[in-house]
Formats: C-alpha cells, sequence, structure tokens
C-alpha cells in the first residue's frame, strides 16, 4: 500500500488528503472503502480485497458539465463536456469565443447555467438553469411576427411592382435577418408576378429599390436598409394603401369642381350632357420618369385604336399597374382622353365601364369610405399586355 501522503486523485491530480477515501477537490474515490488499498484507475475491483468499486465511481460525485451551442437556420450543434474544476479554469475563454460567434444579433436570447454554483454572464438575459449540474448555452431564434403565407399575399395585397420585389426578398432573406440573392428574388417574381410588360419592367423597378430600401453586399448579394424593413412591415400590414386611400381622398377633396353651363340651350333637354360631363377630372402622373414610360408612349406601343373598350382597359392598365395607383376613376380616364388629345370619349363614361365589367369582366368596383373606384381583373390585364396592340 503506498503511503498516505502519496496518493493523488487520477482524475483532477490533485494530491490527496491523508487517509481519504474520496478527492475533496472532484469527489473521486480514491481507495477502496473496505481495505483503504488505493485504487488503480478505472479498475472495477479493489486489487488487494476483490470489493467491486464500479458502482462506487457510478455514483461519485464527478460533475460533468456540458456546453450546447445550438444555430439557426437548418440548425448546428455543437456539445462539450467537462468536469466543475476545468470549468472554473475555462468559462471567460468560453464566454469570450461566445461573444465573438453571437456577434451583437438582436434579441438572442442566451441561457447559461452555473459552474459549481458560480454563475458565468455575458449577455443581457439569463435563463434558469434545467438541470443543476449542467452548464448549458442555447442561442434561441430571434422573435419575429407570425407572416402570412406568400401565396395568401397574391390575394390581401395590392401592391407596385417593385413593392413586390421587396416582399419577395423579404421572404427570402429569412424575415429581414440575413442576407439576400438577387436571383433568387427574381425568380420567385417571375414565377408569381411574371407577364410581358412587367418583365419588361423588371430590372427598372429592381434598380429603384436601392440606396433607400436595400443595399449592395457584395456581387449578387444584398441586404435591406432599415427603410426597406420599415416600408415592407407598413406594406405587410396595409399601411401603405391606407396611406394612398387617405392622399387619394385628399387630392379628390382639393380638386375644383366643374360646373358646365350650356349658354346656348338651357331646355331641360340638355341635362344628358351636363350629367356627363360633370365628371370631375382627376390627374394622375402621366408623364415619364426613371421608373416608368409616359402615357403616351405607352399608348403608341400598345395601339388601342379607336375602340373604345381597348382604350378605356389600356388608360386603366397605365393608372394602377405602372403608375401604380390603387385604382383609378371615371375622372382618372376622363384626364387621359383629355391628355393624348382623344376624340370620341364615351358620352355616359361611368355606364361604359359598368358594361365593360359586365359583359367582359374587366374591372371590379371597390368602395373605401368615401372613396369609389375601379380595378382590372386579372382578366383585363391579360388582354393588355397579351392581346393589345391587336393583330392585323
Amino acid at each position: 500500500m503506498l503511503p498516505m501522503s502519496e496518493v493523488t486523485c487520477s482524475f483532477c491530480k490533485t494530491p490527496a488528503v491523508e487517509n481519504a477515501i474520496f478527492c475533496y477537490q472532484c469527489g473521486y474515490q480514491l481507495r477502496c472503502k473496505s481495505c483503504q488499498e488505493v485504487l488503480v484507475a478505472g479498475a472495477n475491483n479493489c486489487i488487494s480485497c476483490g470489493e467491486p468499486v464500479n458502482e462506487a465511481l457510478a455514483n461519485s460525485r464527478v460533475i460533468l458539465n456540458s456546453i450546447r451551442l445550438k444555430e439557426n437556420k437548418d440548425e448546428r450543434t455543437y456539445e462539450i463536456e467537462f468536469t466543475n474544476d476545468v470549468g472554473k479554469e475555462i468559462k471567460e475563454v468560453v464566454a469570450d469565443l461566445l461573444k465573438d460567434k453571437l456577434g451583437n444579433a438582436a434579441k438572442k436570447t442566451v441561457a447559461i447555467q452555473n459552474f459549481n454554483e458560480e454563475q458565468i454572464s455575458f449577455s443581457e438575459t439569463i435563463d434558469q438553469p434545467q438541470e443543476p449540474s449542467d452548464a448549458v448555452i442555447v442561442t434561441a431564434e430571434e422573435e419575429r411576427e407570425e407572416y402570412p403565407h406568400l401565396d395568401d399575399l397574391e390575394f390581401n395585397l395590392n401592391c407596385r411592382e417593385n413593392e413586390w420585389l421587396l416582399i419577395f426578398a423579404f421572404y427570402k432573406s429569412d424575415y429581414g435577418t440575413s442576407y439576400f440573392f438577387k436571383n433568387t428574388v427574381w425568380d420567385i417574381y417571375k414565377q408569381k408576378r411574371k407577364t410581358e410588360t412587367r418583365f419588361k419592367n423588371l430590372g427598372t423597378n429592381w434598380k429603384s429599390l436601392f440606396k433607400k430600401y436595400i443595399s449592395t453586399v457584395r456581387e449578387n448579394e444584398f441586404k435591406f436598409t432599415p427603410l426597406g424593413l420599415d416600408k415592407v412591415q407598413q406594406l405587410l400590414k396595409g399601411q401603405e394603401q391606407e396611406k394612398r386611400a387617405v392622399k387619394a381622398k385628399k387630392r379628390k377633396a382639393a380638386s375644383p369642381e366643374v360646373q358646365v353651363t350650356n349658354y346656348r340651350n338651357t331646355a331641360p333637354a340638355f341635362t344628358r350632357k351636363v350629367v356627363a360631363n360633370s365628371i370631375m377630372q382627376e390627374e394622375f402622373d402621366a408623364y415619364k420618369n426613371s421608373y416608368k414610360e409616359s402615357l403616351e408612349s405607352f399608348f403608341n406601343r400598345k395601339k388601342p385604336g379607336s375602340s373604345t373598350p381597348n382604350r378605356i382597359v389600356a388608360m386603366g392598365y397605365y393608372i394602377t399597374k405602372i403608375n401604380g395607383q390603387d385604382y383609378f376613376t371615371e375622372g382618372h380616364i376622363d384626364f387621359a382622353f383629355r391628355l393624348l388629345n382623344l376624340s370620341g370619349k364615351p358620352i355616359h363614361l361611368t355606364q361604359v365601364i359598368t358594361n365593360l365589367k359586365n359583359e367582359r369582366v374587366w374591372f371590379q368596383r371597390i368602395k373605401q369610405g368615401d372613396i369609389s373606384g375601379w380595378r382590372l381583373t386579372r382578366q383585363a390585364e391579360i388582354y393588355v399586355e397579351e392581346k393589345l396592340p391587336p393583330v392585323a
């Protein structure tokens, strides 16, 4: 038997106290309980009396701590086990490494448990321990709102085409938390929104998002600006459409009413023309800029001819799809006829649009409070994009 003073714990290498059966530092069993013989490291039985020691070893107070780091997306897990004694030595190193790994990501929750009742902390949020002997570091996914599926958005939102690109980028960037790639955004746009006209304007609509809403990280890789994230939130909550409706209402209220008086004939028989000409003209941006072509250029390209239905549906398409308004009114159509200097404007414009709604399923009547107007159906969009100009 070795002298008592020469016994060293085979687990933590701490010199044992004289006559000690267990290590005072880690609780590892050093000697046989029956004959006091020094135990061979890893032995199942005492070499002197044969007393089983495996049960004693299993019940000894060797504490193994663990660090688990979970990441998302597509989950990545790291796990390390060590004793309390080792944990005390490396806790600051581990904390510094995880700081570097996690950075300053917003709304991350870091839960760290105790090393032998000593708490390690390097984050603002500390969760309660799950098990007394474990040292666990867990990162939770960033808390986020519940967003609707993309397929549902097509029915609930009426956005401009560059705004659809912004929304697709938001979904492809894990709700704005990571970078996104141009080709992935364009692919989903082509899948869900592609038409002849939209495809031609895709590059222009994409460029319109830069500086204000998105910025370049490296070639073909981009990220959202704070204004871009705020814009998407407003779009998804319908706030952007509400703002446009309010602006349209203000424009309508600010426009002077046009009263037409026939000085040559004041007889009641002229009432029909007065009613027809009493439509309040509403202006819209019909001119070319860096993001769109002019109304005149669009008409020259689509060639609706002298057909009243073709003219009206082309005007409605330009106002809502190219100029980006939520709807058009009879006043907008009246303004377009005047701006293009077209003859043959219908006397009963509202009735003509209503007939096209019923007979060709081209328009949909909308009412939002005091605002009343029209939107194009999908049939009308396809007609303008694929059937105009008409085949000779």
